[in-house]
């Protein structure tokens, strides 16, 4: 993804990586990281239920990179197994490997003006398995969204989520189409849960950056 203002995107990188237990390397006595919320809102602009416009990508990772596990939210369009305009969709995939998804709202496309879209993104570890769910999701269009229609899972042989980055979060996810009507796309607060029962919280806001060099 390139972003127009180079130095805007270190910024928010910078903001990032200074996340207090999330970005700097974890020490060995340091608590485990069970779950993880990101937070975000989408502020639209003047959107097209002709063309289903914009269009919209969130990717999160339980580790550092997409090499390996690792899950995207489609909003506004479905893309596998075949293109479906309008609607959300969770997908898991292996590195460049498509695994499993769930769509809902299919068809339906986002065309109040003006409209905001939150929701909430959570990677959670629990007896072997990462799961992902997208949860309270709120609009205009669709209303209510998310919980089980909206998750997956998938076996793994990770002990903690420590390695989780929201520079990846940030730096993968994109307006991928139309992205002249979208007015913002943030990431608002981050909510991790380590083993020892403790609740963290860090607001952010970030934004990304949603104009790209033409």
């Amino acid at each position: 993804m390139r972003f127009v203002k180079c130095l805007r995107f270190l910024s928010v990188l910078t903001g990032c990586l200074a996340l207090v237990a999330l970005a700097g390397p974890v020490r060995a006595d340091s608590p485990r990281v069970i779950s993880i919320e990101e937070h975000w809102e989408l502020r639209l602009a003047e959107p097209d239920p002709d063309r289903s416009a914009p269009q919209i990508t969130m990717v999160m990772s339980p580790t550092g990179d997409v090499n390996g596990l690792h899950f995207l939210f489609t909003l506004n369009h479905n893309t596998v197994p075949d293109y479906v305009p309008g609607g959300v969709q969770v997908q898991l995939w292996d590195g460049g490997t498509f695994v499993q998804s769930h769509s809902a709202h299919n068809g339906t496309a986002l065309w109040r003006s003006e409209e905001v879209v939150t929701w909430t993104q959570r990677i959670s570890l629990q007896d072997s398995h990462v799961a992902f769910q997208v949860r309270d999701g709120d609009s205009q269009t669709w209303g209510t969204f998310g919980g089980d229609e909206l998750s997956l899972s998938a076996t793994t042989s990770l002990s903690g989520l420590n390695a989780y980055r929201p520079s990846v979060s940030l730096s993968e996810s994109q307006v991928g189409y139309a992205q002249n009507r979208v007015g913002s796309l943030t990431l608002t607060k981050l909510i991790w849960v380590t083993d020892d029962g403790q609740t963290h919280e860090q607001d952010a806001p970030i934004p990304i950056d949603t104009s790209l060099d033409n």
